[in-house]
């Protein structure tokens, strides 16, 4: 949008609304995206779609009321002030005054991601030809490679590049605006052999990146980049190793000494279990898992040795913030204050929330950047990139094979097709699993159920391996509003089994 457009239109409605409020703010959000998706053997394209929303937020004597509007136009927004002033007559004052916690940073007014491919310049075709062609390609390496078993694979793909863009204003003087692009891939693998045997995995690769992030270009257009071509073999691989997979009994389950989860399975134990509990508007309301309505920690979610951080991706060692990457980040949130690293729990300690105005200032904090909205929906706390990293380095092992080397009789898990979250814990479920015996990898696992207990599970973290991952990647779901995120930690975290972790492997029978 243009800025001239935008506040020429803002200002009049700042200026109505000023004969009445407090104070008033602007939110505007616009979307334009390229899309494709097949299921089964059709495929469904739309080139193009813009959607833009704002929401408009005014305060009055502690009362706050927020509305959706439709368009930055001056008289639709004028047309919202009004309503505005007859819902606040209408609204209850609220037992603690609603107050906004000032924005730490109001003379930067421009943010961001340039893409180095970007989407808008760019021909819709070719990219969407080079992804679905890109993906079949491999597909049909796999089926020749394994022609003597049969297999069979459809890939069903979902594929989006987008630009987004966010402006904040407010009766005050406050200019924000963010520019950043954020492209995704799901290729979800189908696979069958001629003894009638199915598997299936699923991989997600995202950025906040252009078409970079996906493909490179060639002379005739576009091809999938090194990166994702190994991300789509290494998990249609893993479909085929589905094939020889076994069970495991609550026998055999229960002579384990350890389970290691990669990046995946560790990342949405970390964002449905502990993750909401430290958004702080939960902990106002009392319903935290890992603070009591005061903001007062309720103890140890995690071991000594680890940390656990939201916001963009640290350096281990330096614990410097990278703003190029992660699915979840961004520049500033929906209230224009900046994304700050937040470190959760420190050596296992609850020490921060997830903050947007309205609890910073209920808070006595500073606002952190957590504030996020869904198309004209009202900044709520939000998890942005939320992942553990180890905090001592005693835990930290070379490798995978140095880690598993002193595991008698465990399972590595892998992958995550979502997980679900209950008062007490949450349940994941694994894509695929393998056995280790004697510190060896010996057997591939089916597909699993893994679950446990949200402030028990991560305090038996006792090693990990790898470059930190926060790269499994989704969409979190928040009264009503859906945002993208990224989850994670090191490539392989090791946790010593427990009382207060189940695993269920399918074919076997539940612990």
């Amino acid at each position: 949008m243009k800025k001239q457009t935008f506040d020429n239109a803002v200002k009049k409605a700042f200026s109505r609304a000023r004969e009445f409020f407090d104070y008033a703010d602007i939110l505007y959000e616009r979307i334009e995206k390229t899309e494709a998706k097949t299921i089964g053997s059709q495929t469904f394209i739309t080139p193009l779609s813009v959607k833009a929303r704002v929401q408009m937020r005014f305060l009055k004597d502690g009362k706050k009321v927020s509305l959706k509007v439709g368009d930055v136009d001056p008289e639709v927004l004028c047309q919202a002030v009004q309503r505005a002033k007859g819902l606040w007559r209408t609204a209850q004052k609220p037992k603690v005054p609603v107050k906004l916690a000032p924005i730490p940073n109001p003379k930067c007014k421009f943010y961001a991601i340039r893409p180095r491919h970007n989407m808008a310049k760019a021909d819709p075709r070719k990219v969407i030809s080079a992804v679905l062609e890109g993906v079949r390609q491999i597909a049909r390496s796999f089926e020749k490679k394994y022609a003597k078993r049969g297999v069979k694979i459809n890939p069903e793909v979902w594929f989006y590049a987008q630009n987004e863009e966010k402006i904040i204003a407010d009766s005050r003087g406050i200019y924000k605006r963010q520019t950043v692009p954020r492209t995704f891939l799901q290729v979800h693998t189908k696979l069958h052999d001629k003894k009638k045997r199915s598997t299936q995995t699923r991989v997600r690769i995202a950025d906040i990146k252009g078409l970079e992030a996906l493909l490179e270009p060639t002379r005739q257009g576009y091809k999938l980049n090194a990166h994702t071509s190994a991300q789509i073999k290494d998990w249609m691989g893993k479909a085929v190793d589905l094939l020889d997979a076994v069970s495991l009994s609550p026998e055999d389950i229960a002579r384990m000494d350890h389970f290691v989860l990669d990046f995946n399975t560790l990342g949405v134990f970390i964002h449905e279990a502990l993750g909401h509990n430290f958004e702080a508007d939960a902990v106002k309301a009392g319903q935290s898992g890992v603070a009591d309505a005061k903001g007062k920690p309720l103890g140890m979610v995690a071991s000594k040795t680890v940390d656990i951080i939201d916001g963009p991706p640290v350096s281990v060692k330096a614990r410097k913030p990278n703003f190029s990457t992660g699915y979840g980040t961004e520049l500033i949130d929906d209230e224009g204050v900046e994304v700050k690293v937040k470190v959760l729990a420190k050596n296992g300690k609850v020490k921060d929330f997830i903050h947007n105005r309205e609890t910073a200032a209920y808070f006595g904090k500073r606002p952190n950047g957590g504030a996020f909205s869904e198309l004209g929906d009202a900044q709520i706390c939000r998890m942005s990139n939320t992942y553990l990293i180890p905090a001592d380095s005693s835990i930290v092992h070379k490798d995978i094979k140095s880690l598993i080397r002193d595991i008698s009789y465990g399972v590595i898990l892998q992958g995550t097709l979502g997980g679900a979250v209950s008062k007490d814990g949450m349940s994941s479920s694994i894509q695929i699993g393998y056995l280790v015996e004697n510190g060896k990898v010996t057997k591939t696992v089916n597909p699993a159920n893994f679950s446990g207990k949200s402030k028990y599970v991560l305090r038996y973290v006792d090693g990990c391996a790898g470059e930190l991952r926060i790269d499994d990647v989704g969409f979190c779901g928040k009264g009503g509003q859906h945002r993208p995120v990224g989850d994670g930690g090191p490539k392989w975290t090791r946790i010593e089994t427990n009382e207060y972790v189940q695993l269920a492997v399918q074919g076997g029978s539940h612990v």
